[in-house]
Formats: structure tokens, C-alpha cells, sequence
């Protein structure tokens, strides 16, 4: 299977649709709507695996628009300043939505975050032994609440969630490989 061709649907602020066309190999030419980001460079997004050095896992707790709940996460970001590597980006939104900062970052791998919608790939970082060094107010405004649960209480965590709140289920993946891995 190939794209044979392209063509923008709508394009907004941050997003475009893309129609395209595909070849199935077996003379049939396939239409697929996917998603674009027009606000990011390179793979497009980072997620941050932070582990205090007591020992918890940082989540969050973020309000989403599209399925308008709120959702257990990890601290990520976009890739949109220009010329900002992916470490970069990921030490910023770390910051930026925890108030935390991280002296190393581990990259642990990337990966599609809906490859069935979007050609948006996230880079994942392990950060070991952050610290809280201040939020400042702009984060208070994102509607981010920031959870830490022991690394080894993270597994019942997901399992009890308050009423409401959703899991992206990208977490328990995440921190499956991450122990496979050794690095929790």
C-alpha cells in the first residue's frame, strides 16, 4: 500500500484534514482522512516519564476537549518552537505543566500517538530523580492537576480512578516497557 495523493479538506489554526489517496496494491484506490498538526516540528509531540527522587511517578490529571473528560496522563507536550530539540521540549513541558525540572532525560523510544487519525509520533524521555523547583501561574490556567503516586503503587492507581476520570491507555503500555527496560 502507497499514498498516491494528497489534498488539504480544511485547515484550521492548528490542525489540518488531509485526504488521501491510496494505493491498495491490488488495483483499488483507497480515500483516508487523517489529521495534521500546522503548529509543530519534527516528530510533533514528547512525553515525560518523571520519577521524583522519592521514588513516585508523576501524572496528570488533564481536562480534554475532545472526549470532554478529564483524563490520566503523562506529562507531554508539543514540539512547536522552531530550532527546540525534543529533550529541549520535553525539559519545558515538564516544567511548564509540573513544576518540576528534570537534569536527565533518558529518550526510551517514539511511537504513533493514534496512528489510525494522525501522523503525529511522540518521543518518549524517562526523567529519573526531577525535582520541584515552582510552578508559575500560566500553568494554573491549563486546568492540569498534578498527581505523584509511588512508582509502586502506580499499577492500583490506575485501577481505582475517581468516578469521571478517564486512563489514556497509553500509560500502562508506557510503564510496562519502562520496567521490561529496567529503568523502573
Amino acid at each position: 500500500m502507497r499514498v498516491t495523493g494528497r489534498r488539504t479538506v480544511f485547515e484550521g489554526r492548528f490542525f489540518r484534514i488531509v485526504e488521501k489517496v491510496i494505493d491498495s496494491g491490488k488495483g483499488e484506490n483507497l480515500a483516508w482522512e487523517t489529521v495534521e498538526r500546522t503548529n509543530v516540528h519534527g516528530s510533533g509531540a514528547v512525553v515525560i516519564i518523571a520519577l521524583t527522587k522519592d521514588g513516585d511517578l508523576l501524572f496528570e490529571k488533564n481536562w480534554r476537549a475532545p472526549i470532554e473528560s478529564s483524563v490520566i496522563q503523562f506529562p507531554a507536550g508539543l514540539t512547536d518552537v522552531q530550532a527546540e530539540s525534543e529533550g529541549d521540549a520535553a525539559r519545558r513541558e515538564l516544567l511548564e505543566e509540573t513544576g518540576y525540572a528534570a537534569t536527565e532525560l533518558i529518550p526510551v523510544f517514539l511511537s504513533p500517538l493514534c496512528a489510525a487519525v494522525t501522523s503525529t509520533r511522540a518521543m518518549h524521555f524517562f526523567a529519573p530523580g526531577v525535582e520541584f523547583v515552582g510552578r508559575t501561574g500560566s500553568q494554573e490556567t491549563k486546568g492540569i492537576e498534578v498527581i505523584r503516586v509511588p512508582a509502586d503503587e502506580a499499577d492500583e492507581f490506575m485501577l481505582n480512578l475517581p468516578e469521571g476520570v478517564e486512563l489514556d491507555l497509553r500509560v500502562p503500555g508506557i510503564l510496562w516497557l519502562l520496567r521490561k527496560k529496567g529503568l523502573i
